[in-house]
């Protein structure tokens, strides 16, 4: 199996991004560990054709700061959103929305990008994950990101990681 090239977050939006979220969010096995609305499909429907492109990266960071991840060359193959929960304190919600990529160490380095924004750009203090204990491949990223379990839920187990413990990796 061939491993991954490093990834870069990139936070500009294009017409392209929406349409590839789209081909994602419409894919059950892609979504089937996200929590996300019922209706994303229908919104992103509704920007693509009304949003004009300078205005998309303002609305898809509305509620939290998004970003498509992307190889070195540039090609967006997942996105990573980063929610501010209370002050200090992110959320992080990845995906990598090819199915052939998966496996590849793809998402392990989403989740690194995100860790050094949140924690080195935003001086962020806590990162916390919610996972689906049965969704083995982001346990495993999340592990190998310096993540620990904080919280085993009936659903979903919650994960963290400080910036102390960030900075001692």
């Amino acid at each position: 199996m061939k491993k991954a090239a490093s990834i870069f977050l990139r936070a500009n939006m294009t017409q392209r991004d929406v349409r590839l979220l789209l081909q994602w969010m419409e894919n059950p096995a892609v979504t089937q560990y996200l929590n996300e609305d019922s209706t994303v499909t229908t919104h992103l429907r509704q920007m693509e054709c009304s949003v004009p492109e300078p205005m998309l990266t303002y609305h898809f960071n509305r509620r939290s700061r998004f970003f498509m991840a992307c190889t070195r060359e540039g090609e967006a193959i997942g996105f990573v959103k980063l929610r501010e929960q209370m002050t200090g304190t992110y959320e992080i919600v990845y995906a990598i929305g090819d199915e052939a990529l998966w496996g590849r160490g793809y998402g392990t380095d989403a989740v690194r990008s995100a860790l050094a924004t949140a924690f080195l750009k935003w001086r962020a203090g806590k990162v916390i994950a919610k996972i689906y204990p049965e969704n083995l491949r982001s346990v495993r990223s999340v592990g190998a990101c310096g993540f620990r379990c904080a919280e085993r839920g009936e659903r979903l187990h919650r994960f963290e990681i400080t910036m102390k413990e960030y900075l001692n990796r």
